[in-house]
């Protein structure tokens, strides 16, 4: 794996910008980290039975703060680091590599950034590592219960429906994990850049959102290539992301006593993270709403039903496009001619 630079130093830089609290007892801690397992394991049975799909034991579920949960973060970084390597040419050079004030600057930024958004996410699939594993941020579930005014094993519980789905979805489909590396290693080719190059390129665009700019991902991605690349990486993640809700809405009612209230308080801070998912994906904020992705799977499952629907997972020609989700009859009509 290539070794992201001054990594002392981006660890030390995460602190300052690392959200405190929630302010809890040892004990009370303790307990909230235990009940995450237990509603996990809960949680995966449940979505395994509305799913049908079943992740290997290997796919870990583990519960982490948010110092692992960046840790877990630098290493996504330098596998695609070492991925962007490959595309490098003999002989090519890089403004900034070598440069040690870059270097540490970049390091910085790199801190900063994702100290910040530490304290933003509830939970997350670490899609590069081998074998993968699900990461539940415990300090963010807990303070997000209290913010709202949420019952805090409800909640917990609503989030594992949701983030359980994602260890399925790359576990119990074995061509998912080297599928999204493979458009990751597209863009990158497609860019031609110098390897050093996509760290500090990556942590420019994250950087962007610290600052409040105007910055997006988008304006990195230049040629028709890189752009037809990037919308099939968002076709997959709205898919991802609207199977998750979908998912865990079958089992929340029965299983979550207070869903409707949290579903209600929790798409208003959806709602209020558009402008910053919109400016991180630099489109129109529909893309990516969690609304299309589950609009798109509750169709067809009304339509198809869960097995029939599960074909979706059968190999990477059966995902949708962004005009599939946004059509699904269209996604129905594909796959129904080649699979009679």
């Amino acid at each position: 794996m290539t070794v992201i630079p001054h990594l002392d130093l981006i660890h030390r830089a995460s602190r300052r910008t690392m959200a405190k609290g929630p302010v809890v007892s040892a004990e009370y801690a303790a307990a909230s980290v235990a009940s995450l397992r237990e509603l996990a394991q809960v949680a995966a049975r449940e979505i395994t039975s509305v799913s049908l799909l079943e992740a290997p034991a290997t796919h870990e579920t583990v519960i982490v703060d948010r110092a692992g949960w960046v840790t877990s973060n630098l290493n996504a970084l330098a596998v695609i680091s070492g991925i962007g390597m490959e595309h490098t040419k003999d002989g090519e050079e890089d403004g900034e590599d070598g440069n040690p004030l870059a270097d540490r600057a970049g390091a910085i930024q790199t801190g900063l950034a994702l100290g910040w958004a530490s304290g933003k996410v509830l939970g997350q699939y670490e899609a590069l590592a081998d074998p993968g594993r699900l990461l539940l941020v415990a300090p963010n579930i807990v303070q997000v219960a209290q913010t709202l005014d949420l019952d805090e094993r409800d909640f917990q519980l609503w989030v594992c429906l949701h983030e359980e789905t994602h260890r399925l979805q790359f576990g119990a489909v074995p061509w998912m994990q080297a599928h999204f590396i493979g458009l990751i290693k597209e863009m990158i080719g497609a860019e031609k850049l110098p390897g050093s190059s996509y760290p500090w390129r990556i942590i420019r665009v994250i950087n962007s959102l610290i600052r409040a700019d105007d910055s997006s991902v988008i304006e990195l991605v230049q040629s028709d290539d890189q752009v037809r690349i990037y919308r099939k990486i968002v076709a997959l993640l709205t898919l991802l992301e609207g199977h998750a809700d979908f998912v865990m809405d079958q089992g929340g009612p029965d299983l979550v006593p207070s869903v409707a209230e949290i579903r209600k308080k929790f798409e208003v801070r959806r709602d209020s993270n558009k402008k910053l998912a919109s400016r991180l994906l630099g489109m129109d904020e529909k893309l990516m709403q969690y609304r299309k992705g589950v609009a798109f799977v509750r169709s067809c499952v009304t339509d198809m039903g869960i097995a029939d629907f599960n074909v979706v997972w059968a190999a990477p020609e059966n995902l949708p496009d962004m005009f599939e989700i946004e059509n699904p009859a269209a996604w129905r009509t594909r796959i129904l001619t080649h699979h009679v």
